[in-house]
């Protein structure tokens, strides 16, 4: 018996305005509900429990924006030529498609999108109007005294309630600010065993403790050859 042909597709979304005070398993359920109302055939995993093969890309803290939110979803019909103005008029206002693209059959790529991206690129905007304690230099210095470290220790605490410190300097691949007072930085994403992963707030909230001066956006993902995904 022939298998049933399966697309796959990448859906590149921005995630803005009321959107950012909802969490990463609020956003996955808001997208399979969309899905659901457009009626796609899903593709569904085997075993008891069946679930949609959806993926997401790696969660985005509260509060943050994005402009290139992943979704990788199979369906076992092409889609409609009217997706597109489906999914919108069927979003809540802070949802934009940004692009949608097909995954080949002969691509290499990852399954999970956790798996497939490596890092991500951050914009932080300065509201200096809220900002009594840094000035431009003093904003510089801390960047530079950051880039020529070693270490870039930051404390947690784990499920049990252990604090752990690590060292994240690795997880830092660049940062820079540009002449608009936008600070633009490179962190590690998604899984894997020897650099672990750094959240953009954690990361800023180590470098200048006051997060309220900053508008955080994500604006890109990487693979491990820091090719746009």
């Amino acid at each position: 018996m022939q298998e049933e042909k399966i697309y796959k597709h990448r859906l590149k979304l921005a995630k803005n305005k009321e959107l950012r005070f909802i969490s990463h398993l609020d956003w996955q359920n808001l997208i399979l509900k969309i899905f659901r109302r457009l009626e796609l055939n899903l593709v569904l995993s085997q075993g008891f429990n069946k679930m949609p093969k959806v993926s997401y890309s790696p969660a985005l803290p509260l509060f943050l924006e994005s402009d290139c939110e992943l979704v990788n979803f199979q369906t076992y019909k092409p889609l409609k030529e009217s997706f597109l103005e489906d999914f919108k008029k069927n979003s809540p206002k802070g949802i934009e498609i940004v692009s949608l693209e097909e995954i080949k059959e002969n691509s290499q790529e990852p399954k999970s999108l956790e798996n497939y991206i490596q890092w991500a690129q951050y914009e932080a905007k300065i509201n200096f109007e809220k900002n009594r304690l840094y000035n431009l230099d003093k904003i510089r210095y801390i960047i530079e005294k950051c880039l020529s470290s070693d270490e870039l220790l930051i404390t947690k605490r784990t499920k049990k309630g252990i604090e752990k410190t690590v060292n994240y300097r690795n997880s830092l691949k660049s940062i820079e600010i540009r002449d608009d007072n936008v600070l633009v930085f490179i962190l590690k994403a998604g899984q894997n065993d020897t650099i672990p992963s750094l959240r953009a707030d954690e990361f800023l909230k180590t470098l200048f403790d006051d997060l309220s001066i900053f508008k955080i956006k994500r604006v890109k993902f990487f693979d491990t050859e820091l090719k746009v995904i």
